[in-house]
């Protein structure tokens, strides 16, 4: 089912409201595993669903992209700064959102560790150990590009709420899973 002039398609809510699902998951495994020491049973298994959600975004966003190329958007609502805005920080974290999963593959294969995907199967190694490039790609994958998706998310979140109470223009409602303006 297409967006409409005034709402999203229920497809890319479903998917809008299960990418934040599972990666807020995703960062909340990898926050909490960062206060365990390495080796830690508890830690490994905090990389282990952090790595399994990390697929499952990579798998939702290439679905959403897909659906979005198919179903459109409705009419964008806002001053030209904040369509600008907006439209940089959505693009932004869509690329990061494919490409930090990808990295997090391409870190493990350079460390020779295959990537279970919640015990349902395994991604093997296949590139050969290369541990200046596994912690190169750790560097920006932990250090620089999660953390920027953060804080798009949470731009994001902002300007959502900014469009609901400030400027109370039904954006953040289009939104909402069964909400049809």
């Amino acid at each position: 089912m297409p967006a409409t002039p005034t709402t999203w398609s229920p497809s890319l809510k479903f998917l809008h409201w299960s990418l934040f699902v599972i990666i807020a998951a995703a960062v909340v495994c990898v926050v909490a595993a960062g206060g365990y020491e390495r080796g830690d049973p508890v830690k490994g298994q905090l990389m282990f669903f952090h790595k399994s959600f990390g697929l499952t975004a990579l798998a939702l966003m290439i679905a959403w992209v897909a659906t979005r190329l198919n179903t459109g958007r409705p009419q964008p609502v806002g001053q030209s700064w904040q369509l600008r805005l907006a439209s940089t920080v959505h693009w932004a974290m869509v690329v990061l959102v494919l490409a930090l999963p990808l990295a997090g593959l391409l870190m493990s294969q350079f460390a020779q560790q295959s990537v279970s995907f919640f015990g349902l199967f395994s991604i093997p190694v296949w590139l050969d150990e290369d541990k200046a490039a596994a912690k190169a790609i750790h560097t920006v994958h932990a250090g620089f590009a999660g953390p920027i998706l953060v804080g798009l998310v949470v731009l994001h979140t902002v300007g959502a709420l900014w469009h609901h109470f400030i400027d109370r223009d039904g954006t953040l409602a289009r939104m909402l899973p069964g909400k049809d303006r």
